[in-house]
């Protein structure tokens, strides 16, 4: 009996220390990712970091999709960090890409406009405030209520043709179920075989069956990275951040 006792303690604190040890395998890994991020900006710079924040493991990854496919039109749903280093990126890279950032908050999205001014880099996105209004049936998902208003929207994206790259890290979860379902129905005209969209949050149960229904929809290849997804048809460069290795496996 002592020695079945003894066994069952060695094992929980195997487990224990392994998921320690894990643990600070991916504190390594967001630290080392946010040095990278934090070569775009110099030390007397404070981007906001919230726990709403999109992580800069998935931040670095959309800018490496940017920079190393070339991406040219480009839209976010959910302004934030992610704002900051994408425009400031188009900057450092000299490039013309269109860039759109839909906002729900008017408050914030004042500020943040403000904000980017004070960079120098409100010139590479455009801030498109949209408040949640009753979504279509034909963008929403079960019992979803709200989602921006797409009339606003409509009138902004008129003369768009297509998006390369989306992200959609808002509205917030909490505003109603499914949340930010609608992102890919409404887009679905923007969306080619090079498009790359990215989910942020899959580990809630809403963003779950998002992504299975959004996979489905659009038969694209997903790839789940901790918190976030990456859905793109085509198999191109590999751009997922740098990892470091694990020296516990």
């Amino acid at each position: 009996m002592i020695k079945k006792i003894k066994l069952e303690i060695k094992k929980f604190v195997d487990l224990r220390v392994r998921l320690l040890k894990d643990q600070q395998h991916k504190n390594h890994q967001i630290n080392f990712n946010y040095n990278q991020l934090s070569q775009l900006f110099s030390e007397d710079s404070f981007v906001p970091f919230s726990a709403w924040a999109m992580s800069p493991s998935t931040i670095l990854h959309v800018l490496n999709d940017i920079s190393i496919n070339k991406r040219k039109n480009i839209i976010e749903f959910g302004a934030g960090a992610s704002t900051f280093y994408i425009a400031k990126l188009l900057k450092t890279i000299n490039s013309n890409a269109i860039f759109y950032s839909v906002e729900s908050d008017k408050e914030w999205a004042v500020e943040l406009q403000r904000q980017l001014y004070l960079y120098e880099i409100s010139d590479f996105v455009k801030i498109i405030y949209a408040p949640l209004v009753k979504v279509s049936k034909d963008y929403a998902l079960n019992d979803q209520k709200t989602w921006y208003d797409t009339n606003i929207l409509d009138q902004t994206l008129k003369d768009q043709v297509e998006f390369d790259l989306i992200l959609v890290d808002g509205p917030f979860g909490g505003s109603t179920p499914y949340a930010r379902f609608s992102a890919v129905p409404y887009l679905e005209k923007y969306i080619n075989e090079k498009t790359s969209i990215y989910l942020d949050d899959i580990q809630r149960k809403d963003e779950a069956e998002i992504l299975d229904n959004w996979k489905k929809s659009l038969n694209f290849n997903v790839r789940e990275i901790e918190r976030y997804a990456c859905l793109k048809k085509e198999q191109n460069f590999d751009v997922t951040p740098f990892q470091l290795s694990n020296p516990w496996i």
